[in-house]
């Protein structure tokens, strides 16, 4: 449970620097919310209950129960994930088998091994559903989309849009089996990691998406030659004992500022992409469609290594130009006095 417990003070900080955003959290093995909180929770552990009405959800575990109703979110991931009461906003879930009981305010996105809707129970818009069994016995009043390799609808949706796949060949080598296992952990927490910083600080996307979409080639191989040159920077100021611990502290920043760099880069593709479509979503579905889409743009033949390349290099250079501006912006009034 320590990475648990990591994970949510890692929470609460960027909650804390967004302003004060109402903020409950919680982490053990079982965890049961038995009483109404009116503000946002925050929940990891083995098992989890929440069995009062709450503000919203973000939720990761073993086993995930909504069993009472959330006026706003839920995003959940876990091994089963059980929502069986109303959501007055949008459910976001991913999990090996993602159960929908209750009501829904406005969209679903899902994915899991298994993904139903159950009977008599309706999604307000629309549904994004990807998994290896889909079944749909509720109402979807707007668009229904669902990508799987089987797909039952007993339902109704106001439009059906299903593209079957295929079950890939299966893996013999047990090494190889495990890194995709691990590959696809990492993916899922950087998913649910990319949910809480747009829902909570959106405005550090929207700086850096204006630096992206500034000379984007530009950035893009100054963000290649900025990543090289770190590194060997912190290496000489590693040489020195002196110098050994700015070099830690640098080389820490250098790797947390890489791996977000995927995450402020997919939500400018879904910006990008909702607005050649002359469409508007909210932030959250943004970073949905420009996560998934970059995702399988890096399982690519060949081409997979260069555009994760390509974006690793344009979101290391945006983040570092926004956090420049900011610098700059901040000292202003130092400098005037």
């Amino acid at each position: 449970m320590k990475c648990v417990n990591i994970i949510l003070i890692l929470m609460a900080l960027i909650l804390l620097s967004s302003g004060g955003q109402a903020l409950r959290t919680f982490s053990g093995n079982t965890i049961s919310i038995d009483s109404p909180i009116a503000d946002d929770v925050f929940a990891a552990g083995n098992m989890v209950s929440i069995n009062a009405p709450v503000n919203s959800v973000v939720v990761a575990g073993g086993t995930v129960n909504i069993n009472a109703p959330v006026k706003g979110d839920v995003i959940a991931a876990g091994g089963q994930v059980y929502v069986n009461s109303e959501v007055g906003g949008k459910v976001v879930a991913a999990g090996g088998n993602v159960n929908l009981g209750g009501n829904i305010g406005t969209n679903l996105v899902a994915a899991g091994g298994i993904v139903s809707i159950r009977p008599g129970k309706t999604i307000a818009r629309d549904a994004l559903i990807g998994g290896g069994d889909v079944v749909n016995s509720g109402r979807v009043n707007g668009t229904l989309t669902v990508y799987a390799n089987n797909f039952t609808n007993s339902g109704s949706a106001g439009k059906v849009d299903f593209y079957k796949t295929e079950n890939k060949a299966p893996q013999r080598d047990e090494n190889r089996g495990q890194f995709n296992v691990f590959a696809l952990l990492s993916i899922i927490g950087y998913f649910i990691l990319g949910l809480i910083l747009v829902k909570y600080v959106p405005g550090i996307f929207a700086a850096v998406d204006s630096e992206i979409r500034s000379s984007t080639l530009l950035k893009t191989v100054i963000g290649f030659v900025l990543i090289i040159a770190s590194f060997i920077a912190a290496l000489l100021v590693a040489i020195t004992m002196v110098g050994l611990p700015v070099a830690l502290i640098s080389s820490l920043l250098i790797l947390a500022a890489l791996m977000l760099s995927g995450t402020f880069v997919s939500f400018s593709l879904g910006k990008w992409i909702f607005e050649l479509a002359k469409m508007k979503q909210g932030d959250l579905i943004l970073f949905v469609l420009g996560f998934v889409i970059l995702n399988v743009l890096f399982l690519l033949p060949y081409v997979g290594g260069l555009i994760s390349l390509v974006s690793m290099s344009l979101g290391f250079a945006a983040l570092l130009y926004a956090a420049r501006h900011f610098l700059r912006a901040w000292n202003a009034p130092a400098a005037a006095k």
